[in-house]
C-alpha cells in the first residue's frame, strides 16, 4: 500500500477562500481605526493653551440668556497685551445632592473650543464618593481638552473624561456644567463656527 499525499481541489479552495476573509478582515479593521483616528483623535489629548491669563474682569451678562445654562457669572480673561483670550464661566449643576447645586468655574477659550480648566467652588456631595470632584486628579482630566467633554465610557464624540466609579450623577453633573459653559460662550462671545 502506498503513502501518498491525499490532494483535494476542495481543500485548496477552502485555504484560498480562509486567506481571502482574513484579508478583508483585516482591511476593514484597519479602516475603522483610520477612520476612528480621523473622526475622534484630536479628541484624545490636551490640546496646546497658547495663551497666559493675566487678568479678569466681570462682565455684565443681565441682557443675556445665562438662565438657560444655569450660568451664574462670567469674567473676561485678559492676557498680558489686554486681548480677551478666555471667559471664566461660573454656574452650577444639579448632582446627586438636589437640594445643594455644585457651583464651579470653567474657563472656556475665547473662540469656545477649547477647555482650559475647572474648579468646584462649592459642592455637598456624598463624602467618599462624590467629593471627589473637587480632588486634583478627576480636575486635571478636563485641563486643555477640546469641546464637547463625554464620558469614557460614552459613544458620543467628543474628548473623554473618566467619571468617578460610584459617583455617576455627581460626574455627570460636572460634564454638564462644564458643556453648558461652552455652549453659553458659543451662543453669546465666540464666533459663529464655535456653536456647531
Amino acid at each position: 500500500m502506498s503513502k501518498q499525499a491525499h490532494f483535494k481541489k476542495n481543500s485548496l479552495t477552502w485555504l484560498i477562500s480562509l486567506a481571502v476573509m482574513i484579508v478583508l478582515s483585516a482591511a476593514v479593521i484597519v479602516g475603522c481605526i483610520v477612520l476612528d483616528n480621523a473622526q475622534n483623535g484630536k479628541y484624545r489629548n490636551p490640546v496646546e493653551i497658547s495663551f497666559t491669563i493675566a487678568d479678569t474682569k466681570e462682565i455684565d451678562i443681565s441682557k443675556t440668556n445665562a438662565a438657560d445654562y444655569n450660568v451664574t457669572t462670567v469674567d473676561e480673561a485678559y492676557d498680558a497685551g489686554g486681548n480677551v483670550v478666555a471667559y471664566v464661566v461660573k454656574g452650577t449643576a444639579v448632582g446627586y445632592n438636589a437640594d445643594v447645586p455644585i457651583e464651579m468655574s470653567t474657563t472656556v477659550s475665547a473662540d469656545g473650543t477649547v477647555l482650559v480648566s475647572i474648579d468646584v467652588l462649592h459642592h455637598e456631595e456624598t463624602e467618599y464618593l462624590g467629593d471627589r470632584i473637587a480632588t486634583d486628579s478627576f480636575k486635571n482630566q478636563f485641563a486643555a481638552r477640546l469641546f464637547p467633554v463625554v464620558a469614557s465610557t460614552s459613544d458620543e464624540t467628543g474628548s473623554p473624561v473618566d467619571l468617578l466609579a460610584g459617583s455617576t450623577i455627581t460626574s455627570d453633573a460636572v460634564l454638564e456644567a462644564v458643556n453648558n459653559a461652552q455652549a453659553f460662550v458659543a451662543a453669546n462671545y465666540a464666533p459663529a463656527e464655535a456653536a456647531q
